[in-house]
């Protein structure tokens, strides 16, 4: 590094076990870029004030990540068509003094679904949880024209919210284990967009072994373990899964793209991502 390395990161908290500075460094080797990514843990007590220094420090971009996809809106330029109609920003480029935010999660979640080619328009999917990520989940699956979305969320307030959002295709509820099961029932793809099952709590599963089924899609964002818990699970009653990492690898290569104007080196990205996991490969 030196006077010109361009600076880029990752803002959030808490952020230990990020793998996202191993994708985006690999990202800038494989290109010979003068460019550096790093790790910004920040308090939310001083969140405003953290992002006004970045500013001041002329970092080139950043990710953003839990909690602060929603609460970084206010603090931007201008809002990307990508991410105004998500209501959530996960990255942000620095253009001269203005911030601008955009979304890539809804295009990371969406390209491990599309190569399952599958016919979402005959689908109902089920979403736990209602915040930044499932924003996302929520835009895309509608967007690629799925026949209904569940949302069930524990704030039952945050899930309205959302609802607000949308059209009559989303539904929204109170998560608990009754209308867990019921929307099970209906649901033939689930996507796990709540923290539960992240390193270090592995033993955790938002859904009960015994409601897994074989024609099940189970989709678990959490890419800390690759292999959670409801994964395994899932693998164990003969349903089809995706890891979360292949959803991190996606929408970190369109914020590469946003920042640099390059194309993203895939092939070393997921080198890097799955060294930084300790896998070979996983469903």
């Amino acid at each position: 590094m030196d006077y010109k390395t361009k600076i880029y990161g990752l803002v959030g908290h808490p952020l230990e076990h990020t793998a996202s500075p191993a994708i985006h460094n690999a990202a800038f080797e494989a290109l010979g870029l003068n460019a550096v990514y790093l790790v910004f843990d920040i308090e939310p007590t001083v969140f405003e004030d953290a992002i006004k220094g970045l500013k001041a420090l002329k970092v080139c971009g950043f990710n953003v990540t839990i909690p602060y996809k929603e609460q970084i809106i206010p603090l931007l330029t201008h809002l990307d068509p990508s991410a105004a109609k998500v209501g959530a920003v996960n990255t942000v480029k620095l253009d001269g003094d203005s911030l601008l935010g955009y979304n890539t999660d809804v295009i990371g979640f969406l390209a491990p679904l599309l190569e399952l080619d599958l016919k979402l328009n005959e689908m109902t999917a089920l979403i736990l949880g209602a915040g930044g990520a499932a924003k996302a989940c929520v835009r895309a699956l509608l967007e690629a024209g799925c026949r209904e979305v569940i949302v069930l969320n524990r704030s039952i307030e945050r899930a309205l919210n959302l609802s607000k959002q949308h059209n009559t295709k989303l539904k929204v509820g109170h998560l608990n284990e009754e209308s867990l099961k019921e929307a099970l029932s209906r649901a033939s793809l689930v996507v796990n967009a709540t923290p539960v099952g992240m390193y270090p709590n592995v033993d955790e599963s938002i859904i009960p072994k015994a409601l897994l089924r074989s024609d099940l899609i189970v989709y678990d964002l959490v890419y800390r373990p690759t292999q959670t818990k409801l994964l395994k699970e899932a693998k164990e009653a003969g349903a089809t899964t995706i890891s979360g990492y292949k959803m991190l690898l996606e929408q970190a290569a369109e914020s590469f793209s946003i920042w640099t104007g390059l194309e993203p080196p895939k092939e070393a990205m997921l080198k890097a991502l799955k060294m930084e996991l300790g896998v070979e490969d996983v469903g």
